[in-house]
């Protein structure tokens, strides 16, 4: 009993002759692990995220053919097509003059449009992982799988709407499918579906929506008549829509390689990578 008191009483005195003599930082990093390697670490990781995301989804189709980021149609668009795909909706639009308008060319260009502003993607995420101060490093590392891609989300979403839109709508001109660019093809449906809007108010629009409601009723689509019969002119600010649509699937491919480095020792492509995240 004596021998194992007087053990640990000589461990104790070497652990605070050991520790005594470290300097502060010392003593940080062995409290956390490195708080300046992790957050550094992290910094790569998300670079390294959002350069492999802006090198597949600004590949050709890499929006258009992928599901998970794929950017859907505006509602109003929907509306519009699913209404163009029934035969009491081609009856009514060609009443009101509005069954031209280029639907499927415009899922395509929104599509095109985030593939041609994706490349630039890099570069203002870069900016934007450099300048983010990160307060938690280590409640992030240990985190969940996502946590990195959540923090700059959080941090950065609102600037990114902002310095990658001006991108993203600058494609809208550049962008062609069956001689439309992305302006002229959604130019042309909002005439479209507005003449629908105020079609409804008129005489003849009475008489095509009454039509209407029971030729969608017989086909079991009277939730679509309702939408039909709420629509006002268009509201969505197709900008604003593109630009989130897209950085949503931004995000998703910065989270899936942050999961790819947390779980895959061989995505830790540097020393620091494999230093913290090896403590996972």
């Amino acid at each position: 009993m004596k021998k194992m008191r007087l053990f640990y009483a000589v461990a104790m005195a070497l652990l605070t002759l050991t520790f005594s003599s470290c300097d502060e930082d010392t003593l940080q990093a062995i409290t956390n692990g490195g708080g300046d390697d992790t957050v550094a670490a992290l910094k790569e990781a998300l670079t390294i995220g959002a350069q492999v995301a802006s090198n597949k989804l600004g590949a050709e189709n890499g929006y258009l053919n992928d599901e998970k980021v794929r950017i859907a149609m505006p509602d109003e668009l929907q509306t519009m097509l699913e209404l163009a795909n029934t035969d009491a909706g081609k009856t009514f639009l060609s009443a009101v003059g509005a069954d031209a308008f280029v639907g499927k060319t415009l899922d395509t260009l929104i599509n095109r449009a985030a593939e041609q502003a994706a490349p630039e993607a890099a570069g203002i995420f870069a900016d934007a992982i450099t300048s983010m101060t990160v307060q938690d490093g280590e409640a992030i590392l240990f985190g969940a799988d996502n946590a990195a891609t959540q923090y700059l989300h959080d941090k950065t979403y609102s600037g990114l709407q902002t310095s990658f839109g001006k991108v993203v709508t600058g494609t809208f001109d550049q962008v062609s499918v069956s001689g439309h660019t992305l302006n002229e093809a959604w130019s042309g449906f909002t005439t479209y579906y507005n003449k629908v809007a105020d079609f409804k108010s008129t005489t003849g629009g009475t008489i095509a929506m009454a039509a209407l409601k029971i030729g969608l009723s017989k086909a079991g689509k009277s939730d679509l008549y309702d939408k039909i019969n709420g629509i006002q002119h268009v509201n969505t600010n197709l900008g604003e829509y593109v630009t989130g649509c897209a950085l949503d699937g931004l995000f998703t491919k910065v989270a899936d390689k942050e999961l790819e480095i947390r779980t895959d020792v061989a995505a830790r492509t540097s020393s620091l990578l494999q230093k913290v995240f090896g403590r996972l």
